[in-house]
């Protein structure tokens, strides 16, 4: 594996362990990482998420964990490059070799990783992710129960034979697992429950992917009250699904997204969490928020105090405008393309430009990577007719 060298992690403690003792177990919690986007159909920012993954894994390695949580929007979707998947194989075969198989990661399905549509197409056959490809190859643990069966039958233990199975037991940790269960997960609350072994002595981790209601404004989730039903059974409920960073009485986990898959999670607290499991009389959860080294934003807001006939004098106004904003950054030819340059997102306000004047925002944003150090440029006109009628009266 390509080691991630000179990263400087960030981290935080966010819960503290109360008691000493030896770390039974260490994993690390991350999900939605959306591998495949070519956000705003930009190769660097398809780059960057792949980045990401390489950074997680390459965390794992440095903190020597036993097992990594994946919760699920591992892919954005199944519309991959192929040259995209072939470097995300290459990462895991790296990493498999470099740590000796014994890091496992342990995956669920998310609801992007198993879309019923590519490409405006509805597959028939609903059975198929880049995960399950991943699981086929030795590269993944992939847990997916059979909510169909009784409780007691539906978490079967994982065959690394037929890639298939609902639990693993890493050590003294157990990892129960399903796949996206819908829009309305709470359905199957009772059921996941009653199929989770009680007294066991062993850590209970149960990997899922929805969001819990009230973490997200005008986003819909599960009722912490509802949720509760699982704390008699799980010591460490691991979710995936919301991409803003949260934690719930200690026992509820949202490591957010691993990179920005959209321009509101740039402003979200996002990344992993590197969690120690320790056992006195009873099992005490240590959670270490890690920061992942993410590309940064840029915004900036520009306000037209006149009328602009052409869009030649308008483009010239906003890159001169902008060279002025960008003359403190110094980056380098040879950083121009690295994770140093930011994604500029540019508000144009102020004076609407005359109706000859017809800004093409693909071409503005073209001029603006060519003349500024971002990697990408994203336009929003935001202009009002309000100066030009009070201009009216004067």
């Amino acid at each position: 594996m390509t080691s991630i060298k000179g990263t400087n992690i960030q981290s935080d403690y966010i819960v503290k362990a109360q008691k000493g003792g030896p770390n039974l177990t260490r994993f690390i919690h991350a999900s939605d990482i959306h591998l495949g986007s070519h956000q705003f159909r930009n190769e660097d920012r398809a780059n960057d998420f792949i980045h990401a993954f390489e950074e997680i894994l390459t965390t794992a390695v440095i903190h020597q964990v036993d097992f990594i949580l994946l919760g699920g929007d591992v892919f954005t979707s199944l519309e991959m490059l192929p040259g995209k998947l072939t470097r995300v194989v290459n990462l895991l075969n790296n990493f498999k070799k470099e740590t000796e198989n014994k890091i496992l990661i342990v995956a669920i399905e998310g609801n992007h990783d198993i879309r019923k549509f590519s490409r405006g197409q509805r597959f028939k056959q609903r059975d198929q992710s880049w995960l399950k490809l991943l699981a086929s190859l030795g590269l993944i643990i992939l847990l997916d129960a059979d909510v169909e069966l009784p409780p007691d039958e539906m978490f079967k233990e994982y065959d690394f034979k037929t890639w298939k199975g609902g639990k693993i037991r890493i050590k003294d940790a157990i990892i129960y697992g399903t796949r996206y269960l819908g829009q309305k997960p709470e359905e199957y609350l009772i059921k996941l429950k009653d199929g989770i072994v009680k007294d066991d002595d062993l850590f209970h981790i149960l990997l899922q992917h929805f969001g819990i209601e009230g973490q997200m404004k005008q986003v819909p989730g599960v009722n912490y009250r509802r949720i509760q039903i699982l704390k008699d059974r799980v010591n460490y409920l691991a979710l995936g699904h919301f991409h803003l960073q949260f934690i719930l009485n200690d026992w509820i986990y949202n490591p957010g997204s691993s990179e920005a898959s959209c321009s509101s999670d740039f402003s979200f607290t996002r990344g992993i969490f590197l969690v120690s499991i320790t056992k006195n009389d009873t099992y005490t959860t240590c959670v270490k928020k890690i920061r992942l080294k993410n590309r940064k934003n840029h915004w900036e807001t520009l306000f037209l105090k006149r009328e602009f006939r052409s869009k030649e004098n308008l483009y010239y106004h906003v890159v001169r405008k902008l060279k002025k904003k960008f003359e403190p950054i110094n980056i380098s030819e040879s950083d121009m393309r690295s994770i140093k340059t930011p994604v500029l997102f540019l508000v144009l306000k102020g004076m609407i430009p005359h109706h000859k004047c017809k800004i093409n925002r693909k071409e503005l944003s073209d001029l603006l990577i060519e003349n500024l150090p971002v990697v990408d440029a994203r336009i929003y006109l935001k202009f009002s007719n309000f100066l030009k009628t009070i201009d009216t009266f004067m």
